[in-house]
């Protein structure tokens, strides 16, 4: 462990978070596996690139939700359509959440974003999203 603490402390990160890493090493396959292609970086490669790589997969492992008509806008198809296709098993990782809400309307369960990524860029209707610049 004392190899691993050297090498974060030559990235200059902070101890707080060299301890982090180091209690949850032993635990997290996640951070093993970060900790691991860490070891195997060359001296050009940028850490930071392989930093936000394992942020984006721990990111993915979370499911996200938004409502049918961001799902529409985003798709260019009709929300009636998103409802269709998700009954007929075309979409299946995209589920409806139940509502507690007073105003109802449910959320849609997105379970694997990635695969959603896939299949909104498959279906898009050439429709412009704003940018927030």
């Amino acid at each position: 462990m004392k190899l691993l603490e050297k090498m974060l402390q030559d990235l200059n990160i902070e101890q707080s978070l060299i301890n982090q890493i180091i209690i949850r090493y032993s635990t997290s396959n996640l951070i093993k596996a970060f900790i691991e292609e860490l070891k195997r970086l060359k001296e050009n490669d940028n850490p930071m690139n392989l930093t936000l790589h394992f942020f984006i997969l721990a990111d993915k492992m979370k499911p996200i939700s938004c409502d049918k008509k961001t799902l529409s806008k985003l798709t260019g198809l009709s929300e009636r359509m998103i409802d269709e296709k998700r009954r007929a098993g075309n979409i299946p990782y995209i589920q409806l959440s139940g509502t507690n809400d007073e105003k109802g309307g449910r959320k849609s369960i997105v379970f694997d974003p990635f695969e959603v990524m896939q299949y909104l860029n498959r279906n898009k209707k050439n429709i412009e999203i704003p940018s927030s610049n």
